[in-house]
C-alpha cells in the first residue's frame, strides 16, 4: 500500500496500491480552505471538459483569481454570501463554540428546506441530497466571505471560538461611559455594515437580492477587490451580460462589450487571458488526436484531427502567439503567483514555439512529443499515452473545455446584483 500526503499542513491524503490499484483521497485535518481547494480539484475531475490533463490549472487559477477575486467553482448562487453570516450571527446566541458550530450546522441543512419552500431548486445546495449533503455551503463559500471582507476567521470553528472568547471579555470588561472607549473591544467578526437578515430566511427565502442586498453587496465586492475586472463590471454593466441574449451573451471575459472603457492594466490582463485559452485549447487537441491514435479508435481520431484542423486555421493560432508580449505575460503571473513551478513555464514556453512555427500541428511529431513528454511528467505511470490500463479507460475525449476562468460563475454573480438593481 502506498500513501502520498501533502506536507505543508497536511490536509489530503492519497492511498493507492502500488499495483496500478484505484487512489483515493481522504481528509486529514479540518481547514475550511484547503478542503474547499481539494473538492474544488474533485469537481473538476468530475467535469470531463475541464480535466487539467497538461498541467496547466496554475496558470489559469492565477489569471482567474486576478480577474475575479473570491470567485469559486463551486459557487452557485451569490446570496449564499449573506446566508452564512446570517447563519452564524444566529448560531452565536448558543453558549459554547461546540455548541455554535452544532447549531450552525442545523441551520445551514434547515436553509435548504426554507429555499424549497421559497420555490427555488436550481443552485440549491442539498436540494437531493438533504441531510445527506456532505459538502455545505460554508465550505464552499467560505474563501469568498473572508477575500470580500464579510467576515474575518479562518474557519467556521474559529469564528464561534472567537465569539466565544469576546463574550467572555466583554463580561470581564467594565463598562465606561466614554462611548470611544467602549469602541477598543474586538470586532465580532462579521462585518459590522452587514443589515439584518430577513424575519422569514429560515421559513421561506429565495436567492433574489433585495435593494438593501444589492446595495451592501456592489459596495463590499467593488472595494474589497478594488483595481480587479471583477469591481470594475460591478459599476460597469456590460450591453451583452445576460441569460436572454442568446448568442450574442459574452461567453468569456475577452467578449464583454464595454471593454474599451477598461483601464490598461485590466485589459492587458483579459488579453492574456484570452491568448493563453486560445494557444492552449491546441494543445488539448493534440493531446486528443495522441489518444485516439494511440487507442485505435478511429471515430475519435477522425473527429479530433478535424478539430484541429478547424482550430489552427480559423482561429489564427499562430499570429494570436507571435503577436502576444510573452515576457508581459510571464511578469504578471510571477507577481501574482511567484511559485509557479519552472517546469509548467517550459512546458507552454515550447507550446507557444511550436504554435508561432504555423506547421501542420496534426502530423507535427514535435507537437505530439511536447504533449507526450507534459503528460509523463505531470502524471507519471498514470499517463495514459504510456499506460494501456489507463488508456482503456478514456472516453473518447477529454480535457477540451475552453479556459473561460470562472466566467459563468462570475457573470450569474453580476446578473443577480444588475437584476436587483433593475427591480429596485
Amino acid at each position: 500500500m502506498s500513501r502520498a500526503c501533502s506536507w505543508r499542513g497536511p490536509v489530503w491524503c492519497v492511498r493507492g496500491q502500488n499495483r496500478g490499484m484505484t487512489s483515493s483521497f481522504g481528509w486529514l485535518d479540518n481547514d475550511d480552505a484547503q478542503r474547499r481547494r481539494m473538492i474544488e480539484i474533485v469537481e473538476l475531475f468530475r467535469e470531463q471538459g475541464t480535466i487539467d490533463e497538461l498541467g496547466i490549472g496554475s496558470i489559469r487559477d492565477t489569471l482567474a483569481d486576478a480577474m475575479f477575486p473570491g470567485t469559486s467553482t463551486l459557487h452557485t448562487r451569490l446570496r449564499y454570501v449573506l446566508f452564512l453570516p446570517w447563519l452564524m450571527r444566529r448560531a452565536a446566541a448558543k453558549r459554547t463554540p461546540d455548541y455554535m458550530a452544532a447549531e450552525f450546522r442545523e441551520l445551514e441543512f434547515r436553509l435548504i428546506g426554507s429555499l424549497t419552500q421559497g420555490g427555488e431548486v436550481e443552485g440549491v445546495m442539498g436540494n437531493v441530497a438533504g441531510r445527506q449533503l456532505k459538502r455545505l455551503p460554508s465550505v464552499a463559500y467560505w474563501s469568498v466571505l473572508g477575500r470580500w471582507g464579510i467576515v474575518d476567521a479562518g474557519s467556521a470553528q474559529g469564528f464561534f471560538r472567537k465569539q466565544s472568547d469576546f463574550r467572555s471579555l466583554a463580561r470581564r470588561t467594565a463598562a465606561a461611559d466614554d462611548p470611544e472607549a467602549r469602541e477598543l473591544l474586538p470586532s465580532s467578526g462579521i462585518d459590522a455594515n452587514l443589515h439584518s437578515a430577513p424575519e422569514d430566511l429560515m421559513a421561506k427565502v429565495t436567492f433574489v437580492l433585495t435593494p438593501e442586498d444589492e446595495e451592501y453587496l456592489s459596495t463590499r465586492i467593488a472595494t474589497s477587490t478594488h483595481g480587479s475586472l471583477l469591481a470594475w463590471l460591478v459599476r460597469n454593466r456590460p450591453e451583452n451580460l445576460g441569460s436572454g441574449l442568446g448568442d450574442t451573451a459574452a461567453t468569456a471575459p475577452w467578449e464583454i462589450a464595454n471593454l474599451d472603457a477598461l483601464d490598461p492594466a485590466n485589459r492587458a490582463l483579459v488579453d492574456h487571458a484570452r491568448r493563453f485559452s486560445l494557444v492552449m485549447h491546441g494543445a488539448a487537441l493534440v493531446y486528443n488526436v495522441a489518444l485516439a491514435r494511440k487507442s485505435g479508435r478511429d471515430d475519435a481520431r477522425d473527429r479530433h484531427e478535424a478539430a484541429l484542423v478547424s482550430w489552427q486555421r480559423e482561429e489564427a493560432p499562430a499570429q494570436a502567439a507571435r503577436e502576444w508580449d510573452r515576457a508581459a505575460f510571464w511578469a504578471t503571473i510571477a507577481e501574482r503567483n511567484p511559485r509557479l513551478r519552472s517546469m509548467t513555464r517550459t512546458f507552454v514556453d515550447e507550446w507557444l514555439t511550436v504554435v508561432e512555427a504555423d506547421d501542420d500541428l496534426v502530423t507535427s511529431p514535435e507537437a505530439a512529443r511536447l504533449v507526450s513528454n507534459r503528460e509523463r511528467q505531470i502524471k507519471g505511470g498514470r499517463a495514459r499515452l504510456h499506460n494501456q490500463s489507463a488508456l482503456d479507460r478514456w472516453s473518447g475525449s477529454s480535457g477540451l473545455g475552453r479556459l473561460a476562468y470562472r466566467w459563468d460563475i462570475t457573470r450569474s454573480h453580476l446578473g443577480d446584483l444588475y437584476d436587483a438593481r433593475d427591480a429596485a
